[in-house]
């Protein structure tokens, strides 16, 4: 089944644009008045409410209320609000959802949503002429945090702590590699974050300690108004102004991190897959890679945000011997036009009516391509907290397959198997922004979250990831042969 072709991924391409400083051309000012963005964040809170299904998933997880946090972004527009910090403050609210695909999107994204070939884009209210405004406004999220934050800290968030990964020089304080941060102007990190986190960029929610986390919490810093800060690390307190770059010791190890399909040893076959894309070259380097003498195949998904569940599921047609079953059972709001769009797609699929709830259902088939290799032995999927969506998807149907295995940590994110987002835009500012809607419902009272993994194998010494990234390619053969952890499990599973 093709359900879910694009699951679009905002955060890759943000944080891309915000490493690289990529700023577009000046923008020109534009005039809203105080109740034409009061009613345009009320559209946004209006429409969580009706298509977001995980809402009641996400205040469960989280504690939050996000009427009550809705209020308080209505309290910050003023007369003087400027649409650049409006555009802050509707990013501030897609924030509080926890989820990558309810995002203010770029032109280029719109373009897939609002398509004629994607059965949901007569749901929304985008079209193909709202491209160059949505252009518009991506760039001032961007251009809001290029034009301020060039500090170049490089940290890691790790069992609940913060901690420094490159040595850094500053003002003649040296900071070495794994040193803990302890605060940011008084305030203890985690503190901080839980404090600021509608404002933070790359939020993510730690599930084995309940609380958010974001390693780029400097790109947030100038819109809490810490264009210069104390940061107290290491037990030593250093005074650092946002907008200037640290005196770096050193530099990250080079890694090739792009996709590979190659032997790790006589009987293990290992398939890097960065990003669910490029699905043809995936089956046909797998179809030449491939040897009889393969016991154990490994589809490494770590870091991946996801993208097509084409590339997946052909790779898997590639590989099974026998037909490979899984349940599909995705959730939304009830939606009629959704109901019809989807019926009208995929009349495969069976859709029920619960109250103010819809319910779509199938079994799944794959069937072995006429080409496949007929694979009869284990599959790891390997994931990290990073991996999401379309990979999340793929990790998931190992909890229905005894020789399918997912290892590693749990997803930081809502994840498994949904359907994909919805384009809209705001109606007086007209900000461009997507929405999820759907829920993967497989997982029940023990799974809600679609977040878990069989064999959970974290990264839990600071020192040892920093020694990974700093000093190796880990992604190499030499690297995931010798020193992986999670491959290291496989060889001996």
């Amino acid at each position: 089944m093709r359900l879910i072709n694009k699951s679009f991924t905002i955060y890759k391409y943000f944080y891309i644009l915000f490493l690289l400083g990529l700023i577009g051309n000046p923008i020109q000012s534009q005039t809203i008045t105080k109740e034409q963005m009061q009613d345009d964040l009320l559209f946004l809170q209006g429409h969580i409410h009706q298509y977001f299904s995980p809402l009641p998933l996400l205040e469960e997880r989280t504690g939050i209320n996000v009427d009550k946090e809705f209020k308080k972004l209505y309290g910050e527009i003023t007369t003087t609000t400027s649409i650049e910090e409006f555009t802050q403050i509707i990013r501030q609210g897609l924030n509080l959802l926890y989820d990558g695909h309810s995002q203010i999107i770029p032109g280029y994204s719109l373009k897939n949503y609002a398509s004629s070939e994607y059965f949901l884009s007569t749901i929304g209210n985008v079209t193909l002429s709202d491209t160059t405004n949505a252009d518009h406004f991506y760039r001032l999220t961007t251009e809001y945090v290029n034009s301020r934050v060039k500090i170049n800290l490089l940290t890691k968030y790790m069992n609940g702590d913060y901690y420094n990964i490159l040595p850094f020089t500053y003002n003649e304080i040296h900071i070495d590699t794994g040193e803990k941060i302890g605060s940011i102007n008084g305030i203890p990190m985690n503190q901080f974050v839980k404090d600021n986190y509608s404002k933070m960029y790359y939020l993510r929610w730690d599930p084995i300690n309940n609380k958010p986390y974001t390693r780029l919490f400097p790109m947030a810093l100038p819109l809490i108004g810490f264009d210069k800060f104390t940061l107290s690390i290491g037990g030593k307190e250093i005074e650092l102004d946002v907008s200037k770059k640290v005196n770096t010791q050193g530099k990250m190890h080079a890694q090739s991190n792009f996709g590979k399909v190659m032997p790790l040893n006589n009987n293990i076959l290992y398939i890097r897959i960065p990003e669910m894309i490029e699905e043809k070259w995936y089956t046909n380097e797998f179809l030449t890679t491939y040897s009889p003498n393969i016991e154990k195949i490994i589809i490494d998904v770590r870091s991946n945000p996801g993208g097509s569940d084409g590339a997946w599921i052909s790779l898997l047609k590639k590989i099974i011997d026998k037909p490979l079953k899984y349940k599909y059972h995705v959730g939304f709001n009830h939606n009629e036009a959704i109901e019809n769009a989807i019926q009208s797609s995929f009349s495969e699929l069976k859709i029920i009516r619960k109250g103010r709830k819809t319910e779509v259902y199938q079994d799944v088939v794959l069937l072995p391509d006429s080409n496949s290799v007929h694979f009869d032995g284990k599959i790891y999927i390997l994931q990290d907290e990073s991996s999401y969506s379309a990979a999340t998807a793929l990790a998931s149907i190992a909890w229905e397959n005894d020789h399918i295995i997912s290892v590693g940590a749990t997803s930081a994110l809502i994840g498994g198997y949904t359907l994909p987002s919805i384009a809209f835009k705001l109606p007086n500012s007209g900000i461009v922004f997507t929405l999820a809607f759907a829920t993967d419902l497989r997982g029940g009272a023990n799974n809600p979250y679609m977040d878990k993994v069989e064999v959970e194998i974290s990264e839990e010494d600071i020192n040892i990831f920093a020694d990974k990234i700093l000093n190796y390619d880990c992604y190499s053969k030499e690297y995931l042969s010798t020193k992986d952890p999670l491959i290291k499990y496989v060889k001996e599973d």
